[in-house]
Protein backbone atom coordinates (compact mmCIF):
# COMPACT_ATOMS: atom_id res chain seq x y z
CA UNK A 1 0.00 0.00 0.00
CA UNK A 2 3.12 2.66 0.77
CA UNK A 3 4.42 1.30 -3.02
CA UNK A 4 0.92 2.19 -4.75
CA UNK A 5 0.51 5.30 -2.55
CA UNK A 6 4.50 6.83 -3.07
CA UNK A 7 4.16 5.47 -6.68
CA UNK A 8 0.36 8.03 -7.29
CA UNK A 9 2.25 11.07 -6.03
CA UNK A 10 5.36 10.88 -7.23
CA UNK A 11 4.51 9.72 -10.89
CA UNK A 12 5.56 12.24 -13.38
CA UNK A 13 9.03 12.02 -11.80
CA UNK A 14 11.14 8.83 -12.97
CA UNK A 15 13.38 9.62 -9.61
CA UNK A 16 10.58 9.29 -7.43
CA UNK A 17 9.04 6.52 -9.15
CA UNK A 18 12.76 4.59 -8.10
CA UNK A 19 12.60 6.06 -4.62
CA UNK A 20 8.46 4.98 -4.40
CA UNK A 21 10.05 1.11 -5.69
CA UNK A 22 13.00 1.81 -3.09
CA UNK A 23 10.43 3.13 0.25
CA UNK A 24 7.69 0.87 -0.98
CA UNK A 25 9.89 -2.42 -1.05
CA UNK A 26 11.34 -1.51 2.27
CA UNK A 27 7.93 -1.04 3.69
CA UNK A 28 6.77 -4.49 2.77
CA UNK A 29 10.64 -6.10 3.92
CA UNK A 30 9.40 -4.37 7.50
CA UNK A 31 6.07 -5.86 7.72
CA UNK A 32 7.37 -9.04 6.31
CA UNK A 33 10.22 -9.37 8.81
CA UNK A 34 8.05 -8.03 12.09
CA UNK A 35 5.07 -10.68 10.67
CA UNK A 36 7.57 -13.26 10.26
CA UNK A 37 9.37 -12.56 13.72
CA UNK A 38 6.19 -12.43 15.51
CA UNK A 39 5.03 -15.91 14.21
CA UNK A 40 8.19 -17.31 15.08
CA UNK A 41 8.10 -16.36 17.90
CA UNK A 42 4.67 -17.31 18.91
CA UNK A 43 6.15 -21.04 17.68
CA UNK A 44 8.67 -21.07 20.31
CA UNK A 45 6.77 -19.40 23.02
CA UNK A 46 3.89 -22.84 22.15
CA UNK A 47 6.76 -24.85 22.13
CA UNK A 48 8.59 -24.32 25.24
CA UNK A 49 5.38 -24.37 27.17
CA UNK A 50 4.71 -27.77 25.75
CA UNK A 51 8.34 -28.93 26.83
CA UNK A 52 8.23 -27.35 29.89
CA UNK A 53 4.33 -29.23 30.14
CA UNK A 54 6.06 -32.85 29.25
CA UNK A 55 8.94 -32.82 31.38
CA UNK A 56 6.48 -31.80 34.27
CA UNK A 57 4.46 -34.75 33.56
CA UNK A 58 7.67 -36.85 33.34
CA UNK A 59 8.73 -35.96 36.80
CA UNK A 60 4.74 -36.40 38.15
CA UNK A 61 5.15 -39.74 36.29
CA UNK A 62 7.99 -40.24 38.54
CA UNK A 63 6.66 -39.07 41.77
CA UNK A 64 3.16 -41.44 41.44
CA UNK A 65 5.43 -44.30 40.94
CA UNK A 66 7.35 -43.74 43.90
CA UNK A 67 4.32 -43.27 45.80
CA UNK A 68 2.53 -46.28 44.68
CA UNK A 69 5.93 -48.78 45.21
CA UNK A 70 6.69 -47.21 48.33
CA UNK A 71 3.43 -46.62 50.01
CA UNK A 72 4.25 -49.55 52.31
CA UNK A 73 6.86 -46.88 53.79
CA UNK A 74 5.00 -44.17 54.45
CA UNK A 75 2.51 -43.35 57.22
CA UNK A 76 -0.57 -44.06 56.45
CA UNK A 77 -2.12 -40.19 56.41
CA UNK A 78 0.33 -39.11 53.94
CA UNK A 79 -0.62 -41.69 51.65
CA UNK A 80 -4.14 -39.62 50.61
CA UNK A 81 -3.06 -36.39 51.02
CA UNK A 82 0.27 -37.45 48.75
CA UNK A 83 -2.22 -38.73 45.92
CA UNK A 84 -4.29 -35.49 46.00
CA UNK A 85 -1.56 -33.46 45.73
CA UNK A 86 -0.30 -35.24 42.32
CA UNK A 87 -3.68 -34.92 41.05
CA UNK A 88 -3.68 -31.68 42.11
CA UNK A 89 -0.13 -31.16 40.35
CA UNK A 90 -1.16 -32.75 37.54
CA UNK A 91 -4.27 -30.68 37.23
CA UNK A 92 -2.34 -27.33 37.38
CA UNK A 93 0.40 -28.57 34.44
CA UNK A 94 -2.60 -29.70 32.33
CA UNK A 95 -3.28 -25.49 32.41
CA UNK A 96 0.22 -24.40 32.49
CA UNK A 97 -0.93 -21.57 29.88
CA UNK A 98 -3.09 -20.47 32.44
CA UNK A 99 -0.37 -19.75 34.73
CA UNK A 100 1.95 -17.85 31.69
CA UNK A 101 1.01 -14.76 33.35
CA UNK A 102 1.98 -15.60 36.79
CA UNK A 103 5.75 -16.60 36.53
CA UNK A 104 6.69 -16.66 40.17
CA UNK A 105 3.44 -19.36 40.61
CA UNK A 106 4.71 -21.73 37.74
CA UNK A 107 8.08 -21.35 39.30
CA UNK A 108 6.76 -22.20 42.70
CA UNK A 109 4.75 -25.43 40.73
CA UNK A 110 7.84 -26.23 38.99
CA UNK A 111 10.12 -25.93 41.96
CA UNK A 112 7.70 -28.31 44.15
CA UNK A 113 7.06 -31.05 41.20
CA UNK A 114 11.16 -30.79 40.76
CA UNK A 115 12.62 -30.35 43.72
CA UNK A 116 10.32 -30.09 46.81
CA UNK A 117 8.12 -33.26 47.00
CA UNK A 118 10.58 -35.44 45.79
CA UNK A 119 13.17 -34.44 48.36
CA UNK A 120 10.62 -34.28 51.08
CA UNK A 121 9.92 -38.21 50.29
CA UNK A 122 13.83 -38.86 49.38
CA UNK A 123 14.79 -38.11 52.97
CA UNK A 124 11.71 -39.86 54.63
CA UNK A 125 11.88 -43.24 52.56
CA UNK A 126 15.91 -43.07 53.41
CA UNK A 127 15.33 -42.98 56.89
CA UNK A 128 15.52 -46.56 58.14
CA UNK A 129 12.30 -48.49 59.61
CA UNK A 130 12.60 -47.83 63.27
CA UNK A 131 12.70 -44.41 62.95
CA UNK A 132 10.10 -43.74 60.43
CA UNK A 133 7.48 -44.02 63.39
CA UNK A 134 9.60 -40.94 65.21
CA UNK A 135 9.52 -38.67 62.49
CA UNK A 136 6.31 -39.52 60.79
CA UNK A 137 4.69 -36.64 62.62
CA UNK A 138 7.05 -34.15 60.78
CA UNK A 139 6.67 -35.66 57.75
CA UNK A 140 3.17 -35.04 57.94
CA UNK A 141 3.65 -31.75 58.81
CA UNK A 142 6.13 -30.98 55.59
CA UNK A 143 3.42 -32.72 52.96
CA UNK A 144 0.65 -30.92 54.58
CA UNK A 145 2.50 -27.78 53.94
CA UNK A 146 3.14 -29.03 50.21
CA UNK A 147 -0.40 -29.77 49.95
CA UNK A 148 -1.91 -26.14 50.96
CA UNK A 149 0.44 -24.87 48.35
CA UNK A 150 -0.74 -26.87 45.29
CA UNK A 151 -4.00 -26.43 46.70
CA UNK A 152 -3.97 -22.66 46.28
CA UNK A 153 -2.04 -22.39 43.13
CA UNK A 154 -4.57 -24.45 41.82
CA UNK A 155 -7.51 -22.58 43.28
CA UNK A 156 -5.77 -19.75 41.03
CA UNK A 157 -5.58 -21.69 38.40
CA UNK A 158 -9.27 -22.80 38.48
CA UNK A 159 -10.51 -19.02 39.45
CA UNK A 160 -8.71 -18.28 36.41
CA UNK A 161 -10.69 -20.51 34.26
CA UNK A 162 -14.07 -19.70 35.62
CA UNK A 163 -13.29 -15.83 35.56
CA UNK A 164 -13.10 -16.72 31.34
CA UNK A 165 -15.96 -19.01 31.94
CA UNK A 166 -18.49 -16.12 33.15
CA UNK A 167 -16.59 -13.56 30.84
CA UNK A 168 -17.39 -15.68 27.90
CA UNK A 169 -21.12 -15.72 29.62
CA UNK A 170 -21.66 -11.82 29.58
CA UNK A 171 -20.08 -11.49 26.33
CA UNK A 172 -22.61 -14.43 24.34
CA UNK A 173 -25.35 -12.82 26.32
CA UNK A 174 -24.35 -9.45 25.24
CA UNK A 175 -24.17 -10.47 21.93
CA UNK A 176 -27.04 -12.68 21.67
CA UNK A 177 -29.35 -10.39 23.39
CA UNK A 178 -31.39 -8.38 21.00
CA UNK A 179 -30.81 -4.85 21.49
CA UNK A 180 -34.30 -3.13 22.49
CA UNK A 181 -35.53 -6.07 23.93
CA UNK A 182 -32.04 -5.46 26.66
CA UNK A 183 -33.35 -1.57 26.31
CA UNK A 184 -36.64 -2.12 27.59
CA UNK A 185 -35.59 -4.57 30.31
CA UNK A 186 -32.98 -2.00 31.58
CA UNK A 187 -35.89 0.13 32.17
CA UNK A 188 -38.36 -2.12 33.73
CA UNK A 189 -40.76 -2.03 30.92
Amino acid sequence: MLFAALLIIMLPNPWALLAGLVFGGAGAAATYGTMSGMAQSSQRRTQALTDDQESLRQELASLTETIRTRSDKLPPSTQGQLRMMVVGLEEIVERWSTLERLPEQQDAVRMTITRHLPRTLELFLELPDSAKPTHAREFKEQVGLLAEAVAKTRDTVVAKNLQALRTNRWLLEESLTDPDEKLFRDHGL
